[in-house]
């Protein structure tokens, strides 16, 4: 019987340490490493910083969580990442070929998320554009220290000091302020305050619009293109005005696709602004569309006219514009010609 009993204790024993072995543990290298530790996101937008955190093979999924926050200037400890907000994310895919702004509006729904958080198996950070609702602290201000606490069952590993210096909010894009101070950049020469950009006419009848903050004295005709904001609602309105800041009918631009122009609904077109519903942001995602540039970052706009010259050479004029729109509203986009552009033919 005691020989029984001591075989079964050296069994369980044997099983228990079998259980329990290292090579049973996840591993977790002490090479692992955030290949980033400063971000500075603009406010209002909401920015992902994905694949920066490098496992050196370690054995996933690892666990993430944000710790010990403070204010970088004093190093007081700040509960501002803890902010709860209503954030608008995708539960299904966006495509560019919605036919209704309900129809977007359908596939986002509303989610509660701190302002600035941890993916817990990733890594990956998150600024959401709804913290510019909160008392988020920005640049010129020194930002925030936090760190990253990462561990499996392998062992826990910490990284100290990484830096949040968030920007202040750019509504739109081009802008033409500052993002630190807040003030009209010196290479936007404009009375206006707007950006700039120029219309040069190529003989032997091609325009095209070229955006060169390094080459403003550019001869030729030039435009000058502000953002405004009118209104809550869910709107974008091109307006075009002359050099006496006299509104230029939009039907001028013979060969604009209007019904194409961007993804907007419900066109409205009068003698002096075309108006679409259209959903915010725009583009509403980082994904190409037909009505974005090459790599989705932005919205692509162009606006043509076709018009008969000296000599009967057919000249075509084109306007065209990316841009971004970050906040939602009733926004016009206002093109100022400094050079009336001629429209009838000769």
């Amino acid at each position: 019987m005691r020989k029984i009993i001591v075989t079964l204790s050296l069994v369980l024993l044997l099983f228990a340490c079998r259980k329990w072995a290292a090579e049973d543990l996840d591993f977790l290298s002490g090479r692992a490493v955030y290949n980033q530790k400063v971000f500075s996101p603009i406010l209002g937008r909401t920015v992902l910083y994905s694949q920066i955190f490098n496992t050196d093979a370690s054995t996933t999924p690892i666990k993430f969580r944000i710790l010990n926050v403070r204010y970088k200037r004093d190093g007081k400890p700040a509960s501002d990442f803890d902010q709860q907000v209503d954030v608008l994310t995708w539960k299904t895919t966006y495509t560019g070929e919605e036919k209704s702004l309900a129809e977007i509006e359908a596939k986002r729904v509303i989610e509660k998320h701190p302002v600035f958080e941890v993916r817990p198996t990733s890594g990956d950070f998150v600024l959401w554009a709804e913290a510019i609702g909160t008392n988020m602290r920005q640049q010129p201000d020194s930002g925030y220290l936090f760190d990253v606490e990462a561990s499996n069952s392998g062992g826990t590993n910490m990284y100290k000091d990484l830096s949040l210096m968030p920007l202040r909010e750019q509504a739109y894009a081009p802008y033409e302020y500052d993002a630190i101070t807040g003030r009209r950049r010196a290479n936007y020469p404009n009375p206006a305050d707007s950006s700039m950009f120029e219309l040069i006419y190529n003989h032997p009848g091609v325009y095209s619009m070229i955006d060169d903050d390094t080459n403003l004295d550019l001869k030729g005709d030039s435009v000058r293109v502000f953002f405004n904001k009118k209104g809550n609602g869910n709107s974008l309105t091109f307006k075009f005005m002359n050099k006496d800041s006299l509104p230029i009918n939009p039907a001028s631009f013979n060969l604009t696709p209007w019904d194409s122009l961007l993804h907007g609904f419900n066109k409205q077109m009068t003698e002096t602004q075309v108006t679409y519903d259209v959903a915010y942001p725009i583009p509403a995602m980082r994904f190409k569309t037909r009505y974005t540039n090459g790599d989705g970052s932005q919205a692509y706009v162009k606006f043509s006219f076709s018009r008969v010259g000296f000599g009967n050479i057919r000249q075509i004029g084109v306007l065209d514009l990316n841009f971004n729109i970050y906040q939602k509203g009733d926004w016009e986009i206002i093109f100022y010609f400094r050079n009336n552009p001629r429209f009838r033919d000769e």
